[in-house]
């Protein structure tokens, strides 16, 4: 097992315990890889030389009996993914800023975010992180609900505002990350229901955009 830091992807890294393991079994993120596929068609999670410095964005998980599948870090340029894309983050420490995983290539750098939702509401199953800058600007007139701007990307502040926001919540949800430009976060219990939304709210924002102008 080895410990290390993440590579720089945004504004801090958090401590990884990483076990290099082996893929996830194909059943087991077939539907993560559909709804990925989904996602990156419609620029919701990809790479853009003219976006953030051309480092790609956005990831997916699904609750295991291990802990999560997550897609890995640096895959968000990919069309595609295979099994040897995701990784099972199997414990964590939010307030320690820490995450343990083990499979071919080491999770995804906003894997406490994903962790801090899993924790925080046991009936969430799926969690889709994206970046849409026109549904992050709509976020308050959508009346999405939004993570403090003071709590920055790959933050333990990060983690614990999206669990305030969380825990107890009617499901399916969506929340801005405020302090994390464009991030946008849907959690469920299927991850139809997190897709669907999403695309929703997306579309949403984009005729409430085109009406104020």
């Amino acid at each position: 097992m080895s410990t290390t830091n993440l590579p720089e992807e945004g504004v801090t890294k958090f401590t990884l315990h990483w076990e290099h393991a082996a893929a996830p079994r194909q059943a087991e993120i077939a539907t993560l890889q559909d709804w990925r596929d989904v996602l990156f068609a419609r620029q919701l999670i990809g790479a853009d030389p003219q976006r953030y410095g051309g480092i790609g964005f956005g990831n997916v998980s699904c609750r295991s009996p291990q802990g999560f599948l997550i897609s890995a870090t640096q895959t968000g340029a990919l069309q595609t993914l295979t099994t040897a894309h995701f990784c099972t983050v199997t414990d964590w420490n939010i307030a320690g800023n820490q995450i343990h995983a083990r499979g071919p290539q080491a999770p995804s750098s906003e894997a406490l975010s994903h962790a801090a939702c899993y924790a925080a509401h046991p009936d969430i199953h799926w969690v889709f992180h994206v970046h849409s800058p026109v549904l992050w600007q709509a976020a308050e007139r959508l009346a999405i609900a939004a993570t403090p701007l003071d709590a920055e990307y790959g933050t333990p502040a990060m983690a614990e505002a999206i669990s305030d926001i969380v825990q107890g919540a009617r499901l399916p949800l969506l929340l801005q990350m405020a302090g994390h430009e464009d991030g946008i976060i849907a959690a469920g219990q299927t991850a139809a229901q997190c897709g669907t939304l999403l695309l929703e709210a997306v579309q949403k924002a984009q005729l409430s955009s085109a009406l104020r102008r």
